[in-house]
């Protein structure tokens, strides 16, 4: 156990503090930041979370989820249910990383009923690039990995 610190009658740990408040400040940056950027025929688009394409209102579970674990650390009745919050933010950060991998992958992948009516300059003018979303969804993937862990274990 790290550094403890009181506040009225609870007891904060510092370390756990520290490590809940950057995985809620990556769950908040990888809402608002944007995932995926396409460009097609000289138009670019930035695809965010919160998008349609990708989890669309549900992407604001992910920060409510990691603002829930904040509040673990402060809350001493919410410090029984640590496990099921960490385990629901994983399982959202997942759910986010998977759809990003499969709408990447699918507009790579050519389309045989459409391409023989798309000409095929077409298809290669559509780009698809990762942005800086993409960075704080796999640090909070890795950040809600160690948590639950250390969630399991204690």
């Amino acid at each position: 156990m790290g550094r403890v610190h009181r506040l009225g009658t609870n007891r904060i740990d510092a370390i756990a503090l520290a490590q809940r408040s950057a995985l809620a400040m990556f769950s908040i940056a990888a809402t608002v930041l944007p995932i995926l950027n396409i460009n097609f025929m000289g138009a670019s688009d930035d695809v965010v979370l919160r998008d349609i394409y990708l989890l669309g209102a549900a992407a604001y579970l992910l920060p409510m989820a990691y603002l829930s674990g904040l509040a673990t650390v402060f809350l001493g009745g919410m410090r029984s249910h640590r496990r099921f919050i960490d385990l629901a933010g994983l399982i959202i950060a997942s759910v986010a990383v998977c759809r990003t991998a499969y709408v990447l992958v699918s507009t790579r992948m050519p389309q045989t009923a459409i391409a023989s009516q798309v000409p095929s300059n077409l298809d290669q003018s559509t780009t698809v690039s990762l942005c800086f979303g993409v960075i704080s969804i796999l640090l909070l993937v890795v950040g809600g990995c160690w948590q639950l862990r250390k969630s399991w274990r204690g």
